[in-house]
This record gives C-alpha cells, sequence and structure tokens, in this order.
C-alpha cells in the first residue's frame, strides 16, 4: 500500500493521502471537516462490502500534495471510519495530473456529468468549426491573385 501513499495536507492537517484507482470521488472523515466547508450537496454511495446504498455530504477540501495544490470536493465520511487517512478518487488525480502541464494555475474542481448528448453535440460543434477554417481558407486562396498562387505553387514545390 506504500506505493499508493503519499504524504501531504488537506484542509492544513498533514495526514497520509491513499490514491484510490478504484474510487470516482474522494473521501475524507469529518473530523477534518468544518462546518462552514460543507456545500449543502449529497452523494449516494454503493460500497463493495454493503448492498445498500449510503448518503454522503459533500464539503470542499484544500488538498496539497506533491501531485499539486488543488480545491476539490469530497464526499465526507463518519468519525468512526476514520483510518487517518485521505482517499484520493480519480476525478481528483485527472486534475491534478491536468494542474501538472498547467502551471501557476490554481484550479476548482466542480461535480459535473456531461451526458453522451452533450458530448455528441460537442463533437458536432468542433467538427463544424474546424469546417468552418477548411472553408475560411478557401475563400482566401480564391481571392488571391493568379501570380501569388503561382509564386506559392513554385515554392511549395
Amino acid at each position: 500500500m506504500a506505493r499508493y501513499t503519499s504524504l501531504g495536507k488537506v484542509n492544513g492537517v498533514e495526514m497520509k493521502i491513499l490514491r484510490d484507482t478504484g474510487a470516482t470521488l474522494d473521501l475524507i472523515c469529518n473530523k477534518y471537516v468544518k462546518p462552514h466547508m460543507y456545500t449543502n450537496e449529497k452523494v449516494w454511495l454503493r460500497t463493495p462490502l454493503e448492498e445498500s446504498l449510503i448518503c454522503l455530504p459533500f464539503a470542499e477540501v484544500e488538498l496539497d500534495c506533491e501531485m499539486g495544490h488543488v480545491i476539490t470536493k469530497a464526499a465526507v465520511l463518519r468519525d468512526s471510519l476514520d483510518q487517518g487517512r485521505y482517499l484520493l478518487g480519480n476525478k481528483t488525480a485527472a486534475l491534478l495530473e491536468d494542474y501538472k502541464t498547467k502551471e501557476d494555475v490554481q484550479m476548482h474542481m466542480i461535480n459535473a456529468v456531461q451526458t453522451r448528448a452533450q458530448k455528441k453535440l460537442l463533437e458536432v460543434e468542433n467538427e463544424v468549426q474546424g469546417q468552418s477554417i477548411e472553408q475560411f481558407d478557401e475563400e482566401l486562396n480564391d481571392d488571391l491573385p493568379d501570380e501569388k498562387k503561382s509564386i506559392e505553387e513554385v515554392w511549395l514545390q
């Protein structure tokens, strides 16, 4: 487990951060969260050990570790489940990976879901935008005088 564990600060408290590759969301124990950090959002989870769903509140969490610094949201567990670790899920891990490539940028995580329809719409918009650029280039080439076109052809050869 040491391979997936690192030291960091969560809400200013130094603790072990366990990278859980099987978890989508981050998990933190209630004793590390102050009342003003709760976001009034909730999430329903099913654990591998229980068949029933449990409802957990979200809290805004400041995470500072070797992978970077980020303000994210984590589901809050009751104190009896405390093992002194912050469970780092896939969403925040991906956010921290992006953070590595974009230095000097502080990111805030927003829990959002992109539906298939939204993804399809975005792909169509990108495709249309790409076609618009190609059409614009063609229009520019059509507007060029024949002399300049022949000069460009010589340069390209």
